[in-house]
């Protein structure tokens, strides 16, 4: 019973992070593009992979479709020091963040 007990735990805990890894959406060539515009040598991907790196590790992802270009920027100024991200990482994390944010038009 105890072995059924601690697989039943293991697939639980996969769910869950499955869960939150695909409410964070991955870049495409449009995106990556828009992003591109406006800070030239930025990687969507690196900046998705540090933001799920560094900001999970205090609490809960948020969908970058939560918050406006504004409010991410105003919620990464407070929290970025908390991370200790250099600043590179920081401007990847922040232009992943502003570019699948809710108010972000890609023309």
């Amino acid at each position: 019973m105890q072995k059924f007990t601690f697989y039943l735990l293991i697939t639980g805990i996969a769910l869950v992070l499955y869960s939150c890894a695909t409410s964070i959406p991955r870049s495409d060539s449009a995106h990556q593009a828009w992003a591109e515009k406006k800070w030239n040598t930025v990687h969507l991907d690196e900046g998705r992979s540090l933001y799920v790196t560094n900001c999970s590790g205090c609490h809960s992802l948020h969908s970058p479709l939560e918050h406006s270009q504004t409010e991410w920027t105003k919620l990464f100024d407070e929290m970025a020091s908390k991370a200790h991200m250099t600043p590179s990482d920081s401007v990847s994390v922040l232009a992943y963040l502003v570019t699948f944010s809710k108010d972000t038009d890609m023309k």
